[in-house]
């Protein structure tokens, strides 16, 4: 024992003599011994989820109201709970659902509208089916806001503003904020444009420079139960949104069918999402002049919109989910329970059809589980730089 002591206090007494201090020497060694290699992590990217639906008609046409199976009634019976219950899941796991509204919220029928054929109203209390729903957002230009003339759009927007629901159109647009990121959204219709238009330029434009990292546009726009989209507004609408407001995502609806898809400097253009949960028609309804069109099929769209952490906008990729705007529907003419369900198999292969004749590319197959289609990724163009023209070679 003796001959280890004074081994050690040798060594000790050596390291002293060196001149290194023999705390400083046993404080290295031991901070050597639990150093840990630095971790470096890359920011994240970061993804904004959001899902689109078609024309959501909460109420009944008005001479229709009390009927037993009209959408009032079946709200009285089943609950508020009933009409989204197959889309919760999926409405409930994004960042934002968005609906097109398209009728009024009023419990007074002041200021009907008589000169229209259909006229659609819900008491102010159904706002409460989007909150149950897991639906934050509508959009509200279109031609059935005025039904009830403007005590029903004041009243539908005070509706929703009470119920916590974000809204765009006409003269409203709001932003989605996400980790920094912050999206714009606008909605117009056809009979709003010439009003409303150059407003909408000017809060885009706005937004942009403030600061706004995306913009989304909804168009009420096209021709009803027409299975293409070639009306000179769907095309032209989504071009200029696109090409000259700075639009990132273009949605469209009115047609009362699925239609196609279109791609515009690397954006995804929907030129009708269809019907959806649709109180005003009480039965499935189709087209006199073609019968095969039916408002029975449905799509829900889900799109995530990419950025990275400085803000800038990356690209985006999707998803739709054929459906259904009634699950107890098969075809023209069968009673409307007004809960849309999701369909696969050839119930999903028939949606897909209809989108894909519309559409100038090929869509991907069905999912064969889950039975949705897959839209590619679509990069931002304005990150490819082109490169640099050789002035030696200009010309040649």
């Amino acid at each position: 024992m003796h001959h280890v002591l004074t081994a050690l206090l040798v060594f000790l007494l050596s390291l002293s003599l060196a001149g290194e201090p023999v705390s400083d020497f046993f404080l290295q060694k031991r901070a050597r011994e639990t150093e840990q290699p630095a971790v470096t992590t890359e920011p994240k990217e970061i993804t904004v989820r959001l899902t689109f639906t078609g024309d959501v008609t909460l109420g009944s046409e008005e001479l229709l109201r009390d009927r037993e199976n009209s959408f009032d009634s079946v709200a009285a019976r089943e609950g508020y709970g009933w009409f989204f219950r197959n889309m919760l899941p999926l409405f409930s796991e994004d960042d934002l659902t968005l609906v097109n509204l398209e009728g009024v919220l009023s419990d007074s029928s002041a200021m009907e509208d008589r000169s229209k054929v259909f006229r659609f109203r819900g008491p102010t209390d159904f706002a409460r089916i989007l909150t149950e729903s897991s639906i934050e957002a509508c959009a509200i230009s279109n031609n059935h806001i005025l039904d009830f003339g403007d005590q029903g759009y004041e009243s539908t927007r005070a509706a929703l503003e009470r119920n916590g629901i974000l809204y765009c159109g006409n003269d409203a647009s709001f932003v989605l904020e996400k980790d920094g990121i912050r999206i714009g959204f606008f909605a117009l219709g056809n009979t709003f444009m010439n009003t409303y238009g150059d407003q909408v330029i000017r809060e885009i434009a706005r937004m942009r420079a403030d600061g706004v990292h995306a913009i989304v546009c909804c168009f009420h726009a096209g021709q009803e139960y027409k299975p293409l989209h070639r009306s000179w507004d769907q095309d032209r609408r989504a071009r200029v949104a696109i090409e000259q407001w700075g639009a990132d995502l273009v949605i469209m609806h009115h047609p009362h069918v699925v239609q196609g898809v279109d791609i515009v400097n690397g954006r995804y253009v929907f030129y009708s999402l269809g019907n959806f949960c649709f109180g005003g028609n009480m039965y499935i309804r189709g087209s006199k002049e073609n019968p095969s069109v039916r408002a029975l099929e449905s799509m829900v769209l889900r799109m995530d919109l990419h950025f990275s952490p400085d803000g800038t906008y990356l690209g985006q990729e999707g998803r739709i989910y054929p459906c259904f705007i009634s699950s107890s529907a098969s075809r023209v003419g069968d009673p409307n329970d007004f809960q849309p369900k999701f369909v696969t198999g050839e119930e999903a292969e028939g949606v897909r059809k209809r989108i894909q004749k519309d559409t100038s590319f090929e869509l991907a197959p069905l999912d064969g589980r889950e039975g949705f289609i897959e839209l590619p990724f679509l990069r931002n163009p304005g990150l490819d730089v082109p490169e640099e023209k050789d002035p030696a070679g200009a010309g040649t």
